[in-house]
């Protein structure tokens, strides 16, 4: 069947709208709106009232969210939620609601410097706020408690292979959030052990759940960050979702304390999701843990922060810098032995 002479152009238009709709989206988020609705103020009148903004203005934001199909409009000033709206509650199992935020305020500032990015290779986020991203978190707490709502409702990557675990004792997460990983580890495997580094707020957060999980008298929480020291006697040590945050010179650096505490016999797994060595068909993978990374999710890190997503194979190239060699890859999972 023939398309549409005009169907690349709509397509594209579409993408260039994508913006409008997602800006739209944050500002619904960031006035609450979503648990407005979901609690049963529905009139774009009453909750103009309840946000404190123009009801004009607010009309038209709401109509144009129906329009996206993140709002269904009942009548002329009536608005509930759909599914996709759903997700803007705070109270929603897996809400998007501090995503939505993040992505609205400084994340789309950080593109709109994407030309200057693109033109000298530094992160326009730094050159926008004047500090590297992370720095800009630790002076900014109720941006960070965004940051960190949004992670720990992003989708959590399957485990990596039960394999990988056989005839450990000790593992060592660094950097490793809430303690998910351990969690899950522990209560599966009663004869583990487990050693959580991260910064405070983060290792705070692991305590709660590493406690729920009724493994925490099994866990080491050391608050610090393994640029500093990572420790010593594991036999696994852990990197998830980690190294892509930072630039080569940082990994380099993370990867050599790791080399320096790593007992001869122990592992390192690199967790990731890992760039197609080749070219792929648009869209292949996308929103699929373990599938090739979408390109535009290193766009995000290229203009945010100094890291940036890699090819197993250039993770390879970094451990075999620190004085490791790849044991194998699988799943996203690359495994290295200290040499």
């Amino acid at each position: 069947m023939a398309r549409d002479d005009d169907y690349f152009r709509k397509r594209l238009l579409n993408v260039l709208c994508a913006t409008w709709t997602a800006q739209a989206c944050s500002v619904f988020a960031l006035l609450g709106l979503a648990d407005r609705i979901a609690a049963g103020t529905t009139g774009g009148a009453e909750l103009a009232a309840v946000a404190g903004v123009d009801p004009v203005a607010l009309r038209r934001l709401l109509a144009a969210l129906a329009d996206a199909g993140v709002l269904r409009q009942t009548g002329p000033d009536d608005f509930t939620l759909s599914g996709m709206g759903e997700y803007l509650r705070t109270d929603a199992p897996g809400s998007v609601r501090d995503t939505a935020v993040l992505y609205g305020q400084e994340v789309f500032a950080s593109f709109a410097g994407l030309l200057d990015t693109v033109r000298t290779g530094r992160p326009a986020f730094t050159d926008r706020f004047g500090e590297s991203f992370y720095q800009y978190l630790g002076g900014h707490p109720e941006l960070a408690a965004t940051f960190n709502g949004a992670m720990s409702t992003a989708p959590e990557p399957p485990p990596p292979p039960a394999r990988l675990f056989d005839d450990a004792r000790t593992v060592v997460d660094l950097g490793g959030g809430d303690g998910g990983l351990l969690a899950d580890l522990l209560r599966a495997r009663p004869e583990l052990r487990g050693v959580l580094v991260e910064l405070p707020e983060a290792a705070a957060r692991g305590r709660v759940r590493l406690a729920g999980a009724g493994v925490l008298d099994r866990v080491d929480v050391v608050v610090g960050s393994f640029f500093d020291r990572v420790p010593a006697g594991g036999d696994r040590y852990v990197l998830r979702r980690v190294l892509h945050n930072w630039d080569d010179g940082n990994v380099a650096r993370v990867l050599s304390r790791v080399r320096a505490a790593i007992p001869a016999g122990a592992r390192l797994l690199v967790l990731e999701e890992l760039l197609p060595a080749q070219p792929q068909r648009a869209g292949a993978g996308a929103g699929t843990w373990g599938a090739p990374r979408n390109r535009i999710v290193d766009l995000l890190m290229l203009v945010l922060m100094e890291g940036r997503d890699r090819t197993a194979a250039e993770y390879g190239r970094l451990l075999a810098d620190a004085g490791f060699a790849v044991a194998g890859v699988t799943d996203g999972a690359i495994e290295a032995v200290p040499v």
